[in-house]
């Protein structure tokens, strides 16, 4: 039997710049998926069937990867679906870093590069940014030109992504889920309609990537202060897109009162906040106050693990 885990993720900035090539910075946290994988007699997913509808990332991972033997998969996640945290680049990482030590074939950069391409045919596009963080673990810095601490490039269509290591301090984190299922691919090309037809939109995406660049330095140098501001700038900036949502806004304005910034995480339009904070119980009362569910959480510097 292998054993393999992979963290979830947030990103902290730049969501909705990067599709126009700006960098983002997004984080491994500790919440994790854990997949179990022995030989059987059949393909199955906790003892079911393996099928499309229920197990798409599964399916597709040993597609891709696996010419032997049925397999007996069984599945634990801490992560919750559809809440901007990654729960399909978990589950991906954690399928794809077993199978490929089943065949020999096991490092951080073939798991990266596999993990994207299940979650490019099993969503029909998508980006790195997700897949990258959850099987490097601590930070990654994505943008469309090599940096320092580079680690590997991503190449689709002819879109390249150049994926780098942050130094990430140990940031005390709280995610507010809405409960309210995000559609990315909704929001996605909302912003891509205003993105289009208006210059102001193309200025706020180019100013959301300086505060990316900025927040680089002000994590290297552990300036929580500077973090906050940044991460309450860029969020002003993603409302003005037109991805925010009033749970979103209730949540985020309790939790201002106990926290450095507080933003948007993800695609928006429901899914999730995130709050940089030193009071994690106080802001995890005020998201719940405010109707969402709370996870305090703390960085992880483990991407996946693999056992056996």
């Amino acid at each position: 039997m292998v054993l393999a885990s992979a963290p979830a993720k947030v990103i902290l900035f730049g969501e909705h710049a990067v599709v126009y090539g700006e960098p983002a910075i997004a984080v491994a946290i500790n919440l994790r998926t854990t997949v179990a994988i022995a030989k059987g007699k059949n393909f199955t997913v906790n003892g079911r069937p393996i099928e499309d509808k229920f197990h798409r990332y599964i399916k597709n991972s040993i597609d891709l990867l696996w010419r032997g033997d049925p397999l007996e998969i069984m599945t634990y996640s801490a992560v919750p679906s559809s809440s901007g945290m990654g729960s399909s680049a978990s589950i991906t990482v954690a399928t794809v870093s077993a199978l490929l030590h089943l065949n020999n074939a096991l490092s951080e950069e073939n798991v990266a590069k596999k993990s994207f391409e299940v979650e490019y045919i099993t969503q029909g596009s998508a980006s790195p940014t997700d897949t990258s963080t959850v099987t490097h673990g601590s930070g990654v810095l994505v943008s469309r030109k090599m940096n320092e601490n580079f680690l590997w490039k991503i190449e689709k269509n002819g879109v390249k992504w150049y994926l780098h290591h942050l130094n990430i301090p140990s940031l005390k984190l709280v995610i507010g889920f809405s409960g309210i299922k995000g559609n990315t691919a909704m929001m996605v090309a909302k912003v891509r309609r205003f993105y289009r037809w208006n210059s102001f939109a193309r200025d706020v995406i180019k100013e959301i990537g300086k505060i990316t660049l900025s927040a680089v330095d002000a994590l290297n140098n552990e300036d929580y202060e500077t973090i906050g501001d940044l991460m309450n700038r860029n969020n002003r900036l993603l409302t003005i897109l037109g991805v925010s949502h009033p749970k979103l806004r209730a949540m985020i304005q309790n939790a201002s009162k106990y926290s450095y910034g507080v933003k948007i995480t993800g695609a928006g339009g429901g899914g999730s906040i995130v709050a940089l904070t030193d009071e994690q119980e106080e802001v995890a009362k005020a998201i719940e106050d405010a109707g969402g569910v709370a996870y305090i959480v703390e960085i992880s510097r483990k991407g996946f693990i693999v056992e056996g």
